[in-house]
């Protein structure tokens, strides 16, 4: 198979394909305005088909893992039709999903049935009242539905991601900790990070994930999880005799430039070579001449960042982040 390796050495071998930019929810550390995310798909927005161009020609280069993003992908009309195209083309191993959850009780079993092999479920509290705050009027009874389903269905591993945020949510790492004991869950702790323009708010949330290692260990001797675990860039660990894992993802305290395997492509259209970057390539005018989009992507790739510039401290980190879209816009 052929490979994509980028100047600095690194395979890149997964994309991050955003389907659009709509949600259901508006969780604050997502964008900076704290209204509704709409209804209405971003201008430019591709069409179910495009999805399937891109996704072929990532695939001849060498991707074989395909995760979908938004927004909330679940909104997406031709959702399954998209899982259903990219499961069946040749080199795709691994086809994976982000979601909220909200509608994934009704659609795992359709969506698993089209080829999908696993979802990541943002899931930022177990409390109620916290978790409509967080969210701006989420059920959470909606999204734990959506876990159970996804178990049931097989769409493992089913990986559970909390953003921590000092001073709203930190004080429950233990209940999301012990979710690993009884349940094959992959918990995820995600450090806070300033997308879409929010650096003024930042050192007010931000808390690093040694906070959660000293509270794991409080519940139980912790043993370190070797592996590849679907490409990602989370470090786990497992408590002592637990059916799951935590993972701790750790953007600015202790960033994984190094080892980044990933393009993002955006909902309308543009490759985002790094997510810390305003760079963008648009592969809307190559969706019909496959060669060109080919050339797009090795351009994307070269562009990918030197990851010995990146800083190691968490303040110089966050002001080298120069991305102005919202998460949202970009895909998460």
């Amino acid at each position: 198979m052929r490979k994509l390796i980028d100047q600095f050495g690194r395979e890149v071998n997964y994309l991050r394909l955003s389907v659009t930019d709509r949600c259901n929810l508006s969780c604050f550390y997502c964008r900076s305005d704290p209204g509704s995310c709409g209804i209405e798909p971003v201008e430019g927005s591709l069409r179910a088909e495009d999805y399937l161009k891109i996704g072929q020609v990532a695939a001849e280069l060498g991707v074989y893992r395909i995760r979908l993003t938004g927004g909330e992908p679940l909104l997406h009309p031709g959702l399954t039709e998209i899982v259903g195209g990219l499961a069946s083309l040749r080199g795709v191993k691994d086809l994976s999903l982000t979601t909220n959850g909200i509608l994934l009780e009704k659609m795992a079993a359709g969506l698993a049935k089209a080829g999908l092999n696993r979802v990541n479920i943002s899931l930022d509290s177990l409390d109620e009242s916290r978790f409509r705050q967080i969210t701006n009027g989420g059920k959470l009874a909606s999204t734990l539905e959506g876990i159970d389903r996804s178990l049931d269905v097989g769409l493992r591993p089913v990986k559970i991601n909390m953003v921590l945020l000092k001073g709203i949510n930190d004080h429950e790492i233990e209940k999301f900790v012990r979710l690993t004991l009884d349940r094959e869950l992959d918990i995820r702790f995600i450090e806070y990070m300033p997308v879409g323009g929010q650096h003024s708010r930042w050192s007010k949330y931000f808390i690093s994930l040694d906070k959660v290692l000293e509270i794991a260990e409080t519940v139980g001797p912790l043993s370190i999880v070797e592996g590849d675990h679907g490409g990602g860039p989370a470090r786990y660990v497992r408590l002592e005799g637990a059916a799951g894992k935590l993972g701790l993802i750790s953007p600015l305290s202790r960033h994984f430039c190094d080892r980044c395997n990933r393009l993002r492509v955006t909902a309308d259209g543009k490759i985002k070579p790094c997510l810390f970057s305003n760079e963008e390539l648009d592969l809307r005018p190559y969706l019909d001449q496959p060669e060109q989009m080919k050339n797009v992507f090795l351009k994307a790739l070269q562009q990918k960042p030197d990851p010995g510039r990146s800083a190691t401290n968490s303040l110089e980190r966050m002001k080298q982040f120069e991305g102005m879209r919202p998460m949202i816009n970009i895909g998460g």
